[in-house]
């Protein structure tokens, strides 16, 4: 790759060594004790040294001479970098030292969102692919096929046996041309750091500024010598593929840009996560402008957005800055989330120009395209080609904003931003959020109803009847809203219920709320009789959700009522005898008064 903008020159080793003597020579060293160092001049200084450096790698086996003054100049590389807080200007995939974070767990796929399922298929490509010393350029593909057409989450491992692991510029392609870096010139000289990596948006939930080293952040891991740097998130949000169909041809590119060091793609493979639907999204905006101070450095400053009223499965996350700061290399800025992430936007990139970030929108996919060899790829704020005075929007950010994926968006978000070196200042002077989030539909449900009563024959007017009501969920989905409403006819007096049933006279409503399949719900509803007839007593059941079947959706129970009539009582042989009597004097009575 390029330093700076421009190739560095290969020929002999003695004419590789001489240029780097050139270039160190040509070089006015940085006074780092007492005083701040000039951060312009030290620049220059880190950019002849990454030259150097490239210029003479190659021979630093085999001379004794190369080996000397590449050692002498990424000793006095590292020290730059440490005194500018961790800037690395010339892309050695160096950091300052210090502390490092701890090691992050990694996380599994993004639960699903509420009625969408999520799978994961597994495939790899174990054939080895020689990697030559640079330059060069070699290729591995892996066929995806038989999995759902929305991909929600994927991750990637690699197998590299490689010395000198900055020589290393590796991206992966998806069967819809979306491109991802994985890493650039990262992991300084170090061997094999890759042998193993499982790259993984969700790699490292922490990390706040101010930090000089980031375990899990590929562009700010503590690498070690024949030491495995894993997981680590990559150098370009894996995120960008998300909602394409990842059915098809992946394609992973290796680049090695120097000579000197060779190695081999032994293995790599996919972790593939879908969805069995594609989830319907709905994006939800909020902002803070009230500005606030950039102190020249060491500072940190951060400031809040309450976001309420979202959905609760975030899909998406874009963030937008209006910072206004000279020397754009001195800020760290990261973002959280109301659940804890933290995610890097930014660490000592933009180099020493101005303002540069005064209305970026961070966007995972920011970036669709820039297949390695590449020089600068702009969309990626670790690669972008920066001017003075000049937006670099939009940019994928240093760490993966789909770290968020899974998340309730709504809560408080809080931007903090490390000023890590004096000199200069500025402002936030506004930040935005555009926070996308997804449902998904829910199953169809089949709901029943069945309605039955204690009546035995008929009724009559008055009698007690206790109907039952009995809701069952037939699937195959679990049901929401579940709600039967049995409407008396005039005949029937509601009293009462045992299931917490509202009554609004001619109805009752029974609120079941969620019925899981398989399932059911009883209601008892205690009635008198109120009037003669055939009484016939129907009720219904609804959700939220589609029922395939809408021919069992009504409860029906029938009842008789007769009207009530004069019972005459039973008479013995002595009160026959006594009414034979009564009824013969009133006979004879009669008869004696039609004679007077």
């Amino acid at each position: 790759m390029q330093i700076g903008g421009a190739d560095v020159m290969r020929s002999t080793s003695a004419a590789r060594v001489a240029l780097a003597l050139a270039l160190v020579v040509s070089t006015q060293p940085v006074a780092l004790w007492g005083a701040a160092p000039d951060k312009n001049a030290a620049y220059s200084e880190m950019l002849a040294l990454a030259a150097q450096m490239k210029a003479i790698k190659p021979d630093v086996a085999s001379n004794a001479t190369a080996a000397a003054q590449y050692a002498t100049a990424d000793s006095r590389y590292r020290e730059l970098s440490r005194s500018l807080g961790g800037d690395d200007p010339g892309h050695l995939g160096v950091v300052g030292g210090g502390q490092a974070t701890a090691p992050q767990a990694v996380n599994t796929a993004p639960p699903a969102p509420t009625f969408c399922n999520a799978a994961t298929t597994n495939f790899a490509n174990t054939t080895p692919t020689a990697i030559p010393t640079g330059p060069a350029v070699v290729t591995s593909t892996i066929v995806v096929s038989g999995v759902g057409t929305f991909l929600s989450d994927i991750d990637l491992t690699t197998n590299i046996t490689h010395t000198f692991a900055a020589d290393l510029d590796v991206t992966i392609q998806s069967p819809a041309g979306t491109i991802v870096t994985l890493t650039t010139d990262n992991g300084a000289g170090n061997d094999n750091v890759f042998n193993g990596t499982l790259w993984d948006d969700d790699a490292n939930p922490s990390g706040q500024v101010p930090y000089t080293t980031n375990n899990g952040v590929v562009t700010d891991h503590a690498y070690v010598n024949l030491t495995l740097a894993s997981p680590l998130s990559p150098e370009e949000p894996l995120a960008a593929f998300v909602g394409e169909d990842p059915n098809g041809t992946w394609t992973i590119t290796v680049s090695d840009d120097l000579a000197g060091d060779g190695g081999s793609l032994d293995s790599w493979a996919l972790a593939v996560t879908t969805l069995d639907q594609t989830p319907a999204t709905a994006t939800t905006s909020a902002s803070n402008s009230t500005p606030t101070a950039i102190p020249t450095g060491p500072a940190v400053i951060t400031s809040t957005i309450n976001v309420s009223g979202a959905g609760t499965y975030l899909l998406d996350a874009n963030v937008t800055t209006f910072i206004t700061h000279t020397f754009a290399a001195d800020l760290d800025v990261t973002i959280q989330s109301p659940a804890g992430t933290i995610v890097t936007l930014t660490t000592d990139n933009g180099a020493g120009n101005d303002n540069v970030f005064n209305g970026t929108v961070w966007d995972d996919d920011a970036n669709p395209g820039g297949q390695v060899p590449y020089t600068t790829n702009n969309g990626m704020v670790t690669d972008h080609a920066y001017v003075n005075l000049t937006l670099a929007s939009p940019l994928a950010p240093e760490e993966p904003l789909g770290a968020f994926i899974g998340e309730d968006p709504n809560g408080t978000w809080t931007i903090t931003v490390s000023d890590d070196l004096a000199g200069d200042g500025g402002s936030l002077d506004s930040w935005s959020l555009a926070l996308t989030t997804a449902t998904c539909t829910p199953p169809n449900a089949d709901l029943g109803l069945t309605k039955t009563s204690d009546a035995a024959g008929n009724l009559n007017v008055g009698d007690p009847v206790t109907f039952t009501l009995t809701a069952t969920n037939l699937g195959p989905g679990p049901a929401t809203g579940v709600t039967v409403t049995d409407t008396l006819p005039a005949g029937l007096a509601y009293v009462s219920n045992d299931c917490g049933a509202s009554f609004a006279s001619p109805t009752l409503t029974w609120n079941i709320g969620n019925l899981a399949f398989p399932g059911s719900a009883t209601c008892h509803v205690a009635t008198t009789t109120a009037g003669a007839g055939v009484l016939i007593n129907t009720a219904t059941v609804t959700a939220n959700q589609s029922d395939p079947v809408s021919t069992n959706n009504a409860g029906q129970a029938t009842i008789t009522v007769q009207q009530s009539v004069l019972e005459i009582p039973t008479l013995d042989a002595a009160g026959l005898a006594a009414l034979a009597l009564l009824l013969a004097g009133a006979a004879f009575f009669s008869l004696r008064r039609r004679r007077a």
